[in-house]
């Protein structure tokens, strides 16, 4: 799937917007969804970047939260903590330094599944969004494959 563009890109956007307004909790409390304000350091400008991300899953024995780059590696926020490894990250009024690492495919694939379990609705929207369909766990676990799944613990 290609990077939006347009209008499409503007609505990517406003969940960012949206958080600067404190109206994201709003919208979480409406659909169930928690999300993840990442802020990192750009590769190129070194000036802060900001993306909303999914939660799909928080740990919190391991203190571990759980997102998917829906651009995967191409993602300019992924391309900026290769570069700059320690972000920051808010998940509701928690703020924290963070590091990221990849899940590996059968990881992804059980956390992608889980997802899907726990929210269906909102599950099939934002992979609808992004002009992804499924038909059934078997499809499921096969998209698990091209996409990249991300574990973030906060930092010390």
């Amino acid at each position: 799937m290609g990077k939006p563009r347009g209008l499409l890109r503007l609505f990517f956007k406003a969940p960012v917007l949206l958080h600067k307004f404190g109206i994201v909790w709003w919208i979480e409390k409406f659909t169930g969804a928690q999300w993840m304000l990442i802020t990192t350091t750009g590769r190129k400008s070194g000036k802060p970047r900001q993306v909303m991300v999914d939660v799909m899953k928080y740990d919190k024995e391991s203190d571990t939260y759980y997102v998917e780059a829906a651009y995967g590696a191409r993602a300019d926020w992924v391309r900026n903590i290769r570069v700059n490894p320690l972000f920051h990250a808010q998940v509701g009024r928690r703020k924290f330094a963070a590091r990221a690492s990849e899940l590996t495919a059968d990881q992804g694939e059980e956390l992608l599944v889980a997802f899907y379990h726990s929210a269906p609705q909102y599950a099939r929207a934002v992979m609808a969004l992004g002009g992804l369909k499924v038909k059934d766990e078997v499809e499921l676990r096969q998209l698990s494959r091209g996409l990249m799944l991300l574990a973030i613990k906060p930092q010390a």
